[in-house]
């Protein structure tokens, strides 16, 4: 095994666990976003009846809302806007299609004081509105599994670029020290202790992997921000984190890799001693 390929192996697997990282907390970060932003709404549907009579009966609704403690803002949705949000369960209802749907109204809750589902359907129900408030509980179970999925998929990638890493300097390693046998055999005779000489065989092993971590954390940073996996700050603050991040995933693969070429180069010297 070339040193070259050592180079290319390692910036391989390193860029290949920048990336997939960076992908996990990306990903990770904006479904912990949605499931918070849900936990903020809520939605109420006024059940499906001739235009003029929902468009009364949603208005009522959301004065009736915004004067319920516990509520920051009211929004009634447009028959259009509900059509499109409700399209993949209705086929994209158009016309007089959108008769025939519910009206939506969104309620943005109080940060300090919020509301609860109880809250909401009281103050409907004694003001005689047929509707059905929706906590958004089954998005947010949806969106923390999501979550859960993402991450656990992350690590087992994770995982077996490090394994790969680990692999790779053990191998390099041990290709290094046939490679020098005969040298290492001689110091070993002349006296040297086997701490010089693996400090002489697993210096260039160790020197391969750093270069290679290096250039795959490059070429990770190069490709993220290509695809806009990795977002380039324009404020230094807001850039130190994630690039703290990456430098963390490329430090741990890096560092795993060097770890397995030293144990494997040790043992190899410790067989040439005896």
């Amino acid at each position: 095994m070339s040193r070259f390929n050592v180079i290319l192996i390692a910036a391989v697997l390193t860029a290949l666990a920048g990336l997939i990282g960076q992908a996990a907390l990306v990903a990770s970060g904006r479904a912990e976003t949605w499931g918070t932003r849900l936990a903020g709404e809520m939605t109420v549907a006024i059940r499906p009846s001739e235009a003029a009579v929902a468009e009364v009966e949603a208005r009522r609704a959301a004065e009736v809302l915004a004067g319920t403690e516990g509520i920051a803002e009211v929004r009634v949705l447009a028959p259009a806007r509900v059509a499109r949000l409700l399209s993949p369960w209705t086929a994209g209802a158009r016309g007089p299609d959108l008769e025939v749907l519910p009206r939506l109204i969104a309620v943005e809750l109080d940060a300090q004081r919020p509301a609860s589902r109880q809250d909401l359907a009281g103050a409907l129900s004694a003001a005689g509105i047929d509707a059905v408030v929706d906590d958004h509980q089954g998005w947010r179970r949806t969106s923390e599994a999501f979550r859960r999925e993402i991450l656990t998929a992350a690590l087992s990638s994770l995982l077996l670029c490090i394994i790969g890493l680990a692999a790779l300097g053990s191998l390099a390693a041990g290709h290094e020290i046939a490679r020098r046998g005969t040298a290492l055999r001689v110091r070993i005779q002349l006296g040297a202790t086997w701490l010089s000489c693996l400090s002489m065989a697993a210096r260039p092993v160790a020197a391969d992997l750093i270069s290679g971590a290096i250039v795959g954390g490059l070429a990770a940073v190069g490709i993220g921000g290509a695809t806009g996996l990795v977002q380039v700050e324009r404020s230094l603050a807001s850039a130190v984190y994630p690039a703290l991040q990456l430098a963390g995933l490329i430090g741990i693969a890096g560092g795993v890799a060097i770890v397995f070429a030293l144990a494997a180069t040790a043992r190899r010297i410790r067989e040439l001693d005896l």
